[in-house]
């Protein structure tokens, strides 16, 4: 074979291999990317339902202290929220969701509280229910966030 011929093919061949090796750099930094964006979008997703369940639970448990539950539809966005944790959430925040909507619905029965025994069971720690959840959440939220 002729020299001009290896050394055109070797130019070639060269060229070849350098563009490969672009296009797959560049193909796999933007896969990672994607991953990386899906990643935080889930885990703002989720934020954002913890929320929604926070506030509208600590809503109704406050309300379950000084009122009966005239209207079981009061606890339809709170079940429906809960719904929504269902699909994204994890077990162990799912358990501790289910377990905050019981006792709501459980203070419900109860008999109503005076403001001083609020003020009492504040003062004792004994009224967050909603701490259980919170801890789970932070949990959950903090190993999805190293992930991303």
């Amino acid at each position: 074979m002729d020299s001009t011929v290896v050394m055109a093919l070797s130019a070639a061949l060269g060229s070849l291999a350098g563009g490969a090796a672009s296009i797959a750099t560049t193909w796999i930094a933007q896969r990672n990317q994607s991953k990386r964006a899906s990643s935080e979008w889930k885990l703002r997703e989720r934020e954002a339902l913890y929320a929604e369940f926070l506030t509208e639970a600590s809503r109704l448990a406050v309300d379950a202290l000084s009122h009966s539950l005239e209207r079981p539809d009061q606890l339809a966005a709170l079940y429906g929220i809960l719904s929504r944790v269902r699909l994204m959430a994890t077990d162990h925040v799912l358990a501790t969701a289910e377990d905050c909507c019981h006792q709501i619905v459980e203070s419900y029965r109860l008999p109503n509280l005076t403001a001083d025994q609020i003020h009492a069971a504040i003062r004792a720690d004994d009224f967050d229910i909603l701490k259980p959840f919170s801890s789970a959440c932070r949990a959950e939220l903090q190993t999805f966030s190293s992930v991303c």
